[in-house]
């Protein structure tokens, strides 16, 4: 029993102890920082929209902005907790801030197929295209209006610095947890800065 009491032998059970989380993560390549930036393009969820005009927030929209925004922050808190902790880090002193703010957009009712300028076309409960000013006598429809795509970004404030690889694998799971929990449609993957 004296064997497994002598510093050698202690600093070994170590370092086997964190073997699988660094195997886990991998060799890291790229820069290391404690604070990326997290881009990407998306068509936000119903309740990330709320809507201020005649028609009252409909088909699963936020009741006003604050409840928008406060959804929008808890989606993207919980997908940065939830893919940080799936590597193995400890979520602890992790912070996001992000600069997502909820839409202000009146929503087409379901099974409409014609467009009213600025409203937004919602499919599986994703506003997926916005009605854009409509001259003269063209019309648009559910088909032929354009993308509603938007901008995001949000900054991760982490304890521990990590290589730009581990950034990205964490960022892939931030996106499948914003696409399956929140129901986010992403343009591209999440990239790191």
């Amino acid at each position: 029993s004296l064997i497994f009491r002598t510093p050698v032998t202690m600093m070994l059970i170590s370092a086997l102890a964190l073997l699988p989380m660094a195997l886990a993560c991998g060799a890291g390549t790229g820069a290391i920082t404690a604070k990326p930036q997290l881009k990407f393009r998306y068509s936000p969820p119903t309740s990330w929209t709320y809507n201020t005009g005649t028609t009252g927030s409909t088909q699963g929209q936020s009741g006003s902005e604050t409840a928008a925004q406060n959804r929008i922050n808890q989606d993207i808190e919980y997908a940065v907790m939830k893919a940080v902790e799936s590597y193995g880090y400890i979520p602890s002193g992790v912070s996001v801030k992000n600069a997502i703010a909820p839409t202000n957009i009146a929503l087409i009712a379901a099974g409409t197929n014609t467009c009213t300028s600025g409203w937004g076309f919602v499919v599986d409960g994703v506003v997926t295209k916005q009605c854009s000013v409509i001259t003269g006598t063209a019309t648009e429809t559910s088909t032929t209006a354009p993308l509603f795509r938007k901008d995001g970004t949000m900054t991760v404030t982490s304890p521990i610095p990590l290589f730009e690889s581990q950034w990205e694998a964490i960022a892939k799971k931030v996106k499948t947890t914003l696409t399956n929990n929140a129901g986010v449609t992403f343009f591209n993957d999440i990239e790191v800065a």
